[in-house]
């Protein structure tokens, strides 16, 4: 499937595409820098994705079962978006950095194993 992104789509559009699809993952964007900051703040989900991302025209970005996490967080990363992509664990969100070569079925099927004991 393809995500697309417009000048007029809202941070939150993107976040709620992404979690109606895998349900036990999220997705949270930031403003691209120049240097990386460890106090990283969401942007708001009400923002028009126009005032940062790289490009006027629509933007489609591959998200599919076989897509890694890397390949996200890459694919937002040349529209001048950083992104982070969480997995549900328990009642916690944990980041999936150490295992960003996973699919994002892989991560969610994990997400949803994990969870179920704690339900």
């Amino acid at each position: 499937m393809k995500l697309f992104i417009k000048k007029e789509s809202k941070v939150g559009d993107v976040c709620k595409f992404f979690t109606e699809h895998y349900p036990f993952l999220k997705i949270e964007l930031y403003k691209k820098t120049w240097a990386d900051s460890f106090k990283k703040e969401t942007l708001p989900v009400n923002l028009p994705l126009g005032m940062i991302i790289n490009k006027n025209v629509k933007t489609a970005i591959d998200i599919n079962n076989t897509t890694t996490v890397a390949e996200i967080e890459n694919s937002f990363s040349l529209i001048g978006l950083k992104a982070e992509i969480f997995r549900k664990s328990g009642n916690v969100w944990v980041e999936t950095s150490l295992t960003n070569n996973w699919t994002l079925q892989q991560q969610n099927c994990e997400g949803e194993e994990i969870s179920r004991h704690f339900y």
